[in-house]
């Protein structure tokens, strides 16, 4: 029997339903939480056997449903879903060929996640309160064990710790009442978030701060800034400036004029951990109106944070990728700093990036996206509406950059000696040096160490990559697989090595050369946290001298006014990998690090250590022609049909036995092939195995990105149920910024 007066609404689950066609469900609502749920509610539900969290996306059911086959819905959260963010859950889930549900995850506060939520299962830290005038009200009928339970909670709330206990009742008295209504479970109150250093002050009553003077070229940029961003339109912007040309000090101005008119702005950067300044900065400006909202936080802060930006607390938010999807109120700027970092796209589904979904989100409000980079990305170069360059540091002068040939270099060791002379002399005079090794992507490109030469596929012009169990070369981009010469083919004298050494090595080397307390070693390796890497910051920024070695998060955003020489150890190890954005890549990674030196009144140098000096993205980076190397590389894009010309989507299968995976990539090859010319179609091609798992790609590459995005979508759909029976997963990448 149907409950009397009860309601019916249509819901999500929060759960990865990929093999369930329709997502959405009915449920009942029971009157004494009728006035709680409505479309966006966060909701707890029976599925199956156990309870789950999910989304209410409609009011009534789906058509003819007959009451009495429902189940009630157990309990409501006190957040909910904005009509905003539910409508761009559904555009999401279009754009990147994702289920619903996935996007909706996006969405919701954190910690609410499918299950362990404050109404099915009250942890024993949280705080149970009355809900208010219903707690007493005679329309809910209570037991003697809960009216005992809730005679015993105080007006001002109670720990969950030992409350059931002391009344004697068991906690699923506890959980009926939240479900009920009659109480709430609250986080427990934390202090504010204090990683990323003390909050600053804004108007009177605070300390006193020191606001830079802008300079010519600052003051133009805000000047263009604020007119677009009082367009009746959406307006897309790039602020291309060297390191160091005081991009945060414009982002500070057009975030005071957003402020001063009661709008909200979100500020992303790549990675919170490494970017301690950049929150520094903008605490110091804006005080407790800023929100910190990123993954590295504990769960009761990103949730307390959350809350206080969905309430116009905090109408500035500072976070990384997932924090474009903040509740801001009166949302009318995002800002994306050193927008071409790969850490805007993610990696899982949905597959999203941060820019696409930026400008999902402005685009209804007539909202302003600025990108700001010193090295931006290609596609951006040519697709943002107008570009304001900063061509002069703040402070400082450009660092003297220099090649240093391998290939004249003697002995085995990663560090040529003149990089060795020109490190110990920088710690003789009780300066700072960066040391960089990428070791990101694959390891180990087949080369020349006499000429140089790099073996490359001659379809795609990346790459390839020795297989041992083959035998062979193998191109990761299109499948082609060639024989390995015995002796190079540039210059016939030697035979082909692979060399990959890593930060490991390179600590080690320079421990023999530096003393050990400092030396000061970052990557993924040993920071398995955020915490690792403040710490890691922190106490190379107080060693005189002192030694920074890792991988590409040594280039990132730093500002050390002591660092004044930067070595890179191996310019090539980015360079010769499988993915067209390769050049890219080693231009931006080479500029960035440089950067890093010569930032006060002390001159900065810069070695680059390469096999091959002449390379045009390592000579143009050295030579800071930035202007020629993105020319040049559209050019080569246009040619051999990569973005911006045409966009990608690539599809995977994953399975555990090779000759399924296999099977299901050229079955959707021979599916797809009707619908595109030869060339837009590239591949099936094998990649490398990963934890046991085959993998196969296909990509897709098409002008009309919203028309191969349908048609793949629709192969996708029809074909995911069947391959998944057969043990075969299916993955769809749009836009995809790796290959591996």
């Amino acid at each position: 029997m149907p409950m009397e007066g009860a309601g019916v609404v249509q819901v999500v689950p929060l759960l990865k339903l990929r093999h369930l066609g329709d997502r959405r469900f009915d449920y009942l609502v029971p009157p004494e939480l009728a006035r709680q749920v409505g479309v966006g509610s966060i909701v707890t539900a029976p599925f199956g056997r156990r309870s789950v969290r999910a989304v209410v996306v409609e009011d009534g059911a789906r058509g003819d449903v007959d009451a009495a086959d429902l189940r009630p819905i157990e309990s409501v959260a006190a957040e909910r879903v904005s009509a905003e963010l539910l409508e761009l859950a559904g555009a999401l889930a279009g754009r990147y060929l994702s289920s619903y549900e996935s996007c909706l995850r996006l969405m919701v506060p954190p910690g609410l996640g499918a299950r362990g939520a404050p109404g099915s299962r009250p942890r024993r830290s949280w705080v149970v309160a009355l809900a208010g005038a219903d707690a007493g009200s005679a329309e809910v009928r209570v037991t003697p064990k809960q009216r005992a339970l809730l005679d015993a909670i105080p007006e001002e709330g109670t720990a969950v710790r030992g409350l059931c206990e002391g009344v004697g009742v068991g906690r699923g008295v506890l959980r009926t009442l939240v479900a009920k209504g009659l109480v709430e479970l609250r986080e427990p109150p934390v202090e504010a978030v204090g990683e990323t250093g003390s909050p600053g002050r804004l108007g009177p009553g605070g300390g006193t701060i020191t606001i830079p003077r802008l300079g010519p070229e600052q003051e133009e940029a805000v000047r263009d800034l604020v007119e677009a961003y009082e367009s009746p339109v959406s307006v897309r912007r790039l602020l291309w400036g060297v390191t160091g040309s005081g991009k945060t000090e414009v982002y500070l101005r057009l975030l005071e004029r957003v402020v001063a008119e009661g709008a909200g702005a979100i500020l992303l950067v790549p990675e919170i951990a490494l970017t301690p300044l950049m929150i520094k900065r903008v605490r110091e400006r804006f005080g407790p109106r800023i929100g910190v909202l990123h993954s590295g936080l504990p769960r009761g802060e990103r949730l307390r944070e959350y809350r206080r930006i969905a309430a116009g607390e905090a109408p500035i938010v500072v976070g990384a990728r997932s924090a474009v999807l903040a509740p801001v109120r009166d949302l009318r700027l995002i800002i994306i700093d050193e927008a071409h970092d790969g850490s805007y796209k993610q990696e899982e589904e949905p597959r999203y990036h941060a820019s696409t979904v930026a400008r999902m989100r402005l685009e209804p409000v007539a909202g302003l996206l600025l990108e700001g980079s010193a090295t931006p990305s290609v596609e951006s170069v040519q697709e943002a509406g107008a570009c304001l360059r900063l061509s002069q540091r703040a402070a400082g002068k450009q660092p003297v950059c220099e090649a240093v040939d391998m290939r004249r270099q003697g002995g085995g060791r990663l560090l040529a000696p003149v990089s060795r002379e020109a490190l110990a002399e920088t710690l003789r005079r009780g300066e700072q040096a960066i040391v960089l090794l990428n070791r990101r992507g694959y390891a180990g490109h087949v080369h020349c160490e006499l000429c140089g030469h790099v073996m490359m596929c001659e379809e795609c012009e990346l790459s390839v990559t020795y297989h041992s169990r083959v035998r062979r070369l193998l191109c990761h981009q299109c499948g082609r697989t060639y024989e390995q010469p015995v002796l190079c083919p540039s210059c016939g004298r030697t035979a082909l090595t692979r060399s990959s050494p890593g930060t490991e090595r390179l600590d080690q080397e320079l421990r023999a050369l530096v003393p050990r307390e400092q030396v000061f070693r970052m990557d993924s390796d040993i920071l398995t946290s955020g915490r690792r890497v403040a710490a890691v910051l922190e106490a190379f920024a107080s060693a005189r001298p002192g030694v920074l070695v890792g991988t590409q998060m040594v280039a990132k955003g730093h500002d050390f006014p002591d660092v004044t020489l930067v070595l890179v150890a191996d310019a090539d190890t980015g360079l010769y990998v499988p993915d067209f954005r390769a050049a890219e890549r080693t231009f931006q990674l080479l500029t960035q690090v440089a950067g890093r030196a010569g930032r006060s009144d002390r001159p900065g140098r810069v070695l680059v250590q390469t096999w091959n000096p002449h390379v045009p993205c390592i000579r143009m980076a050295l030579e800071r022609d930035e202007t020629a190397f993105y020319e040049e590389e559209l050019r080569v894009r246009e040619r051999l049909g990569y973005p911006p010309s045409v966009e990608l989507v690539r599809v995977m299968t994953v399975a555990a036995d090779m000759e399924r995976a296999d099977a299901g990539i050229r079955y959707l090859a021979e599916r797809l092939a009707p619908h595109f010319p030869a060339q837009e179609l590239r591949g099936p091609a094998r990649l490398p195995v990963v934890r046991s798992r085959n993998r196969w790609h296909l990509l897709v590459a098409s002008s009309d990105g919203e028309r191969a995005r349908t048609i793949v979508g629709r192969a996708v759909a029809q074909l995911g149920e069947p391959y998944r029976k057969r043990g075969v997963t299916l993955l769809v990448d749009v836009d995809p910024q790796s290959f591996g």
